[in-house]
């Protein structure tokens, strides 16, 4: 027996932030980051409840640690919020998550959890996963529970639309990462297929216009949903090692999570396809990918040509987002890269996100993928 669920309820288009009225007079905490507290939609989140009593913790930071974790649960505390507001990116949304879940653990009385991203990309708005930093070991740590679903998101285009070039493309190629792997997973269903599958259609037509014209309001909507439709695949089906290798190298290096799936995500079609040269039939896993690719209009005169015209279309969806096609355009000294590649790959190798990549994988695998993206 299988199961798909769908936790979150989704208010999403023009003025959907309108939801908030129903919190008027309310005690909330907002979990946000410090530019995004100072934003046009910050105020009207605030606007939209009126006489609430209100408390801002704004020290959220890009890859959030068990420190401000810790921090925003101090703050928790001390506000004792009938409703807990995630603003902003997948960082403040996970750290709303991870404040959420201690709360509970700790018997406090449970506050409704509202997640408004303010980027396209992360789906975290949909799903049970949080990914919190451990500085001093330098690795990223991807926690799950049923506790950590979101009771609401909101999806209004409008906290999207100032959203600069470079993180609308960053933040756009996670999301189109979540569901290439979704679709290929060991656990993939039908359910999340179609979804995994629109997410793409979406994403491939718009995202290239809002990364040149930010106010298409229509272009942000369709990836706004793009984003939390792909999100909602891979809570179902999870991911793979694209996010493995992505989580090992960001926690090392620092790089944004979106540009590296977007550089890794080439690398790693290709070797869980297999060699398509040879003359056996194709495994499980290319056939997969070429069905991806069919749907995305890759020319059907083989399978090996639909899993390389896959690999083509992300190539220059890439492209056309200026985004880096090897290591060392992320500023990362090859010969440090090299040295690290064996660390990486075990970390790699433990992430929860490899157990359902559809390829079995070994630490001498995973070296071999991060040796080709120098």
């Amino acid at each position: 027996m299988n199961r798909f669920q769908i936790k979150t309820e989704i208010y999403y288009g023009a003025d959907s932030l309108a939801y908030l009225g129903h919190h008027a007079g309310a005690t909330v905490l907002i979990v946000t980051d410090a530019f995004m507290a100072t934003t046009t939609v910050m105020a009207q989140v605030v606007a939209a409840m009126p006489g609430a009593t209100i408390t801002v913790f704004d020290r959220v930071l890009p890859n959030p640690s068990i420190e401000v974790v810790t921090d925003g649960y101090r703050c928790y505390t001390e506000a004792d919020p009938t409703v807990l507001i995630a603003l902003g990116g997948g960082s403040p949304i996970d750290t709303a998550k991870a404040i959420h879940k201690i709360a509970i653990a700790t018997g406090r009385k449970r506050a409704e959890f509202i997640a408004i991203p303010t980027t396209s990309g992360s789906g975290s708005e949909m799903t049970s996963y949080a990914v919190i930093t451990n500085a001093e070991t330098q690795t990223k740590m991807p926690m799950l529970s049923d506790d950590m679903y979101p009771d609401v998101a909101i999806l209004d285009p409008e906290a999207v639309r100032t959203t600069p070039p470079r993180l609308t493309a960053d933040t756009g190629m996670d999301a189109l990462s979540h569901a290439v792997e979704a679709y290929v997973s060991a656990n993939h269903t039908d359910f999340a297929d179609a979804m995994a599958e629109k997410a793409l259609h979406l994403l491939f037509e718009y995202l290239p216009v809002t990364y040149v014209d930010g106010n298409d309001i229509e272009a942000r909507e369709r990836v706004h949903n793009a984003a939390c439709l792909a999100g909602m695949a891979f809570e179902n089906a999870g991911l793979g090692i694209v996010h493995s290798l992505s989580h090992a190298i960001g926690g090392t290096f620092s790089a944004p999570h979106g540009r590296l799936n977007g550089l890794i995500l080439p690398a790693v079609i290709e070797f869980n396809a297999g060699d398509l040269r040879a003359r056996e039939t194709p495994s499980p896993t290319a056939l997969r990918y070429a069905q991806l690719g069919r749907a995305l209009g890759a020319t059907p005169v083989s399978v090996r040509a639909q899993v390389q015209g896959l690999v083509s279309l992300i190539r220059h969806l890439r492209r056309d987002l200026d985004m880096p096609e090897r290591i060392a355009d992320f500023g990362i000294p090859p010969h440090e890269f090299v040295a690290a590649i064996p660390g990486l790959a075990e970390t790699a190798l433990a992430d929860p996100c490899t157990p359902v990549n559809p390829r079995p994988v070994t630490t001498a695998d995973l070296e071999q993928v991060l040796r080709y993206l120098l």
